[in-house]
């Protein structure tokens, strides 16, 4: 007959284990726990009431579904006494491995066992009680070190170049060799490029969205549900997002490049994902098959840098200069509109007469600017003319046309040019002198030629000089940079100039491959014929600072 405590005696038995147990080698399989603690159970004469496991789960954080089911069991009395192999399986936190063996257990009445460890809570006096604390800092050091060492491999894997994800992104399938490289998918591989092509060409990421949305193409999960048999387990309404746009036409690997270890968990024990920091994140170039080119992905990235993507007008159209035009005064954007007339005698007829004035004015009236009115013809008309004159120059002379882009483009004139080309010369010989000086001080102190105090101030005197010099080449070469640069976004300039010599019209794909921006004076009147100055700014070309938005108290001008 069983003993009163053993008939009373309701177990639960928890078996862990996590990939980093497998990783370091641990023979600690569930069913060979199962098969331990099962034995004591029954050598014991206890009532095993259920078993709880978390398999594949850290130890480090105890938000795992089986411990929770496990303590939620314990507090309401169906489980009296938990048993696990050892400490270890319960957690690798000693803080909360702790808090729970000595607060919370004993107060709702739980007896814990630890078989490995020696450790009983209802035998106080045993070594493993007094070892425990011990024990449970040595188990969160384990993790620590493990941690360490599997963080370690990941990124060596990473710089070599091997793939890391599960699976590859949309418009791949992870490849058979040995680092598992991506290789292109058809025709998911086609719909990546048609969207660096629509984001290249001034269309908005919800606008492709809606797109592929209208057009029937399924999203990356439910095409990877169809074409593979993966299930698509996340909800969803399997439609294009702006989100997922954003994050296929952001994204390096379409241009080859193996961008990983962007992400990492705060620590072992918190394992929320943040970002790292860009110096961190391992970049390992030309590994697999681009899907883009690298000028595509370019003008994609400038189409993100540009000051606007402008609006559609009532009749569907996005106008050529939309978003692109601001206020010289206050450096507000200029909105586009329509002036309505109509004539009553023949009848209701409305005339649009598309136009731009400045934001802050329509906003605010005249206590924040002037109208800045201007009709939307002339200012494509001016322009127009403006790229057209830079086209001619281009057709009569190029070699003339690029001295003048690189002259309006080069933050340092010509002739500063020539004199640090001349500087740069000059230091390197003097550089090399310092060289040849430094090493005979040296070989006239060991021969005894000069006292040691004479020669470390000569030292002292050439290093000093030496190191001056070398700052000084050092910013040389960085305004060289940047001239080398200028050149490169010239040429870029000339080649973009020479794609719409045929255009006959002002178009909305011409302004946003050439156009930073345009800002408008204010209106000097109806009927004055006083100047009105336009500025347009270039991109490549011409590096202007948007201008800063500042609100203003100047006259309301009349519409002219």
């Amino acid at each position: 007959m069983k003993s009163k405590l053993l008939q009373n005696t309701k177990a639960g038995i928890y078996l862990r284990l996590s990939n980093d147990d497998e990783r370091s080698g641990e023979s600690l399989s569930i069913e060979n726990q199962r098969r331990i603690l099962v034995k004591y159970v029954m050598e014991q004469g206890f009532e095993l009431v259920d078993t709880y496991i978390d398999d594949g789960v850290s130890g480090t954080s105890f938000e795992r579904p089986g411990v929770q089911r496990l303590l939620e069991d314990a507090k309401f009395g169906r489980i009296n006494v938990i048993i696990v192999k050892d400490l270890s399986r319960f957690g690798r936190n000693y803080i909360e491995v702790g808090q729970y063996t000595d607060y919370i257990f004993p107060m709702y009445n739980i007896r814990f066992i630890a078989l490995g460890d020696n450790v009983d809570t209802a035998n106080s006096e045993s070594s493993g009680m007094d070892m425990m604390p011990i024990m449970n800092v040595f188990n969160e050091w384990h993790a620590a070190n493990t941690s360490k060492k599997i963080r370690a491999v990941i990124e060596t894997n990473a710089k070599a170049g091997k793939y890391r994800a599960c699976y590859a992104p949309y418009g791949y399938v992870k490849g058979e060799d040995e680092n598992r490289l991506p290789v292109r998918d058809e025709p998911a591989a086609s719909n990546v490029r048609r969207m660096f092509e629509m984001r290249a060409s001034g269309i908005s990421p919800n606008k492709i969205a809606e797109t592929f949305n209208d057009e029937g193409i399924p999203i990356p999960s439910d095409y990877k549900e169809q074409k593979f048999g993966i299930p698509n387990t996340r909800r969803s309404h399997h439609l294009w997002s702006c989100s997922t746009v954003k994050q296929i036409i952001t994204n390096p690997i379409y241009l080859g490049h193996l961008v990983q270890m962007r992400t990492t968990t705060v620590s072992y024990k918190n394992k929320k994902t943040v970002k790292r920091d860009p110096e961190d994140v391992v970049t390992v170039y030309n590994t697999h098959e681009a899907i883009v080119t690298q000028e595509l992905w370019d003008k994609c990235r400038e189409m993100e840098a540009s000051v606007s993507q402008g609006k559609k007008t009532r009749r569907g159209t996005t106008l050529p200069l939309s978003g692109l035009v601001f206020c010289c005064d206050c450096g507000s954007k200029m909105h586009s509109g329509w002036n309505n007339t109509r004539h009553s005698r023949k009848g209701p007829r409305i005339h649009y007469r598309e136009n731009f004035k400045c934001g802050s004015y329509a906003k605010f009236g005249d206590r924040a600017c002037s109208s800045h009115y201007i009709k939307m013809d002339t200012l494509n008309k001016i322009v127009l003319e403006d790229i057209r004159s830079k086209m001619s120059l281009v057709q009569t002379d190029e070699a003339k046309a690029r001295a003048e882009f690189l002259k309006r483009c080069e933050q340092i004139t010509a002739t500063e040019t020539a004199q640090d080309r001349k500087r740069a010369n000059q230091i390197n010989r003097r550089l090399g002198e310092l060289e040849k000086l430094i090493t005979a001080a040296y070989e006239d102190k060991v021969a005894g030629k000069i006292p040691e105090d004479i020669c470390v101030s000569l030292l002292n005197r050439y290093v000093e000089e030496k190191n001056k010099l070398k700052a000084e080449l050092s910013e040389i070469e960085k305004r060289q940079a940047e001239v080398n640069k200028d050149k490169a976004d010239v040429d870029e300039f000339i080649r973009r100039l020479k794609a719409y010599m045929e255009v006959p019209e002002l178009t909305r794909e011409m302004c946003m491959e050439l156009i930073e921006f345009v800002t408008v004076d204010k209106c000097p009147g109806k009927y004055s014929k006083a100047p009105r100055e336009i500025h347009i700014y270039y991109k490549l070309i011409d590096k202007q600072p948007i201008p800063e938005k500042k609100y203003t108290n100047n006259s309301t001008c009349e519409d002219c």
